[in-house]
């Protein structure tokens, strides 16, 4: 008689190769760690939760089509299936569609898998379920901090009524400048990302749509604090390390966050 590895196996020969491997990787390690059928199923039935997670992961965050091999979006992060794509486990790529345009993003659910911090199969859409609805709460919120921090900087910059740099040359010199009331631009868009990122969702779509939010008025004031340090000083190189710092940082963290305090008090259960 086969063993339950053999039956999964045949059962998802249809699964492209890469896809097909990591299940079964999966697999061997969920065995190892002394999963029973009890835990997993019958063969059929684990092999149809990963057909089904597959096709999750492949339809609905699929891209509109491709330019010479390169993935285009137009539906941009407004759409639910299309944002998820930052958090999708299930789906072995690690560079997914971008939200919007052409060209790639990073699954931080792919990441965190390869790394080790979970399997595809620990995570479900009830997982954030496991949290302190307090912690969920200070998530959706979380975009307003940013806002508000930008409002005050810009809302400071403005009010010194001195021109604002809005572009710089190659050595990061300041040599294109605007009225005060530019300083405002960024906390717009920093107050737009905070609304629409702290507006109420389901699913996993309470991590994702405030984290969204929260990169997005992050930006917005890390724009702000440039001009702020650039206006009136022609002289001083508008340093971009701030923006960089926001984008590389505040998506992984707010993500970060709630799936480590989720996973772990899933298992302490």
């Amino acid at each position: 008689m086969r063993s339950f590895e053999d039956q999964v196996a045949a059962a998802l020969e249809d699964l492209p190769a890469d896809v097909r491997t990591a299940a079964l990787d999966d697999l061997r390690a969920a065995l190892l760690d002394g999963a029973t059928e009890a835990d997993l199923g019958s063969p059929a039935e684990y092999a149809s939760h990963v057909l089904d997670a597959f096709a999750r992961s492949t339809d609905p965050a699929d891209s509109e089509g491709d330019v010479f091999g390169v993935p285009f979006e137009t539906r941009g992060p407004t759409d639910a299936a299309v944002r998820s794509r930052i958090w999708a486990p299930t789906d072995p790529r690690i560079f997914v569609p971008r939200m919007f345009g052409l060209g790639w993003t990073v699954n931080l659910g792919a990441v965190a898998v390869r790394l080790g911090l979970l399997r595809p199969d620990d995570w479900d859409d009830e997982s954030l379920d496991f949290l302190d609805p307090r912690l969920l709460t200070a998530l959706r919120y979380a975009p307003l901090a940013w806002a508000a921090a930008a409002a005050v900087i810009g809302i400071h910059t403005w009010r010194r009524g001195l021109p604002i740099p809005t572009r710089v040359d190659r050595d990061g010199h300041p040599e294109q400048w605007s009225k005060p009331s530019a300083a405002l631009v960024p906390v717009a868009i920093a107050a737009g990302f905070a609304v629409w990122g702290s507006r109420p969702t389901n699913g996993d779509d309470r991590m994702i749509r405030p984290a969204l939010g929260a990169a997005g008025a992050g930006l917005g004031c890390a724009v702000a604090t440039i001009a702020a340090r650039s206006v009136g000083h022609p002289e001083r190189v508008a340093s971009g390390n701030a923006l960089l710092a926001a984008a590389a940082a505040i998506l992984p963290a707010h993500v970060g966050l709630p799936v480590g305090v989720a996973l772990h008090t899933r298992r302490k259960r």
